[in-house]
């Protein structure tokens, strides 16, 4: 019987040890985390900082020799333009550019844009004005592009400045290269 009990008891020293020891080593482990500066209410994954907006820099009014031709998805007897020269891409990771959409004729209409890929959202900033300035646009907020095939946004969005939620280029001169080419089919501009 006493032998029993010493086996009893001994058991229980051990369990005890196991817990004590499993303490100490899980409470070690969030002390490591906390050091790391990893918060612990977030599972060691950092906190994204909330979304600080570059201050605006309108850029030039475009000239037509500096502009690059794309293609929207669906079928529009408009032309679309980027303005080489205006596309930038700030500290904030908005692309900003300026879209030139011409009818077919020969109406042109001009805004000044930013454009977020990873909550695809854009943003109007100015027009572009007949005798060739810009006016501010009126409390420009950020809008959905929508996921409307005809809409030249969701185009820029899918097709050439963004790769699903990330920029579509590490600079302006990554998104420009992107501009000329032809993600759709490469179509010659000669046949347009």
């Amino acid at each position: 019987m006493t032998q029993q009990r010493s086996l009893r008891s001994g058991s229980s020293r051990l369990a005890a040890s196991v817990l004590s020891l499993g303490l100490v080593l899980g409470g070690s482990g969030a002390t490591l985390a906390w050091q790391r500066g990893n918060p612990e209410n977030i599972g060691g994954v950092p906190e994204e900082k909330p979304f600080k907006e570059d201050a605006l820099n309108r850029p030039a009014y475009p000239d037509d020799t500096a502009l690059i031709e794309f293609r929207p998805r669906g079928n529009s007897k408009n032309r679309f333009y980027i303005d080489r020269n205006s596309v930038s891409l700030g500290a904030d990771w908005v692309v900003r550019y300026t879209a030139v959409i011409k009818s077919p004729s020969g109406i042109a209409n001009v805004s000044y844009e930013g454009l977020r890929c990873k909550t695809s959202e854009y943003k109007v900033y100015a027009y572009g004005t007949r005798s060739g300035t810009w006016t501010n646009a009126r409390e420009p907020t950020w809008q959905d592009v929508g996921r409307i095939e005809a809409n030249f946004r969701y185009s820029l969005w899918v097709d050439y400045l963004c790769d699903s939620e990330a920029v579509g280029g590490r600079n302006a001169k990554d998104l420009v290269a992107r501009l000329k080419g032809d993600p759709l089919n490469n179509f010659d501009l000669k046949e347009r």
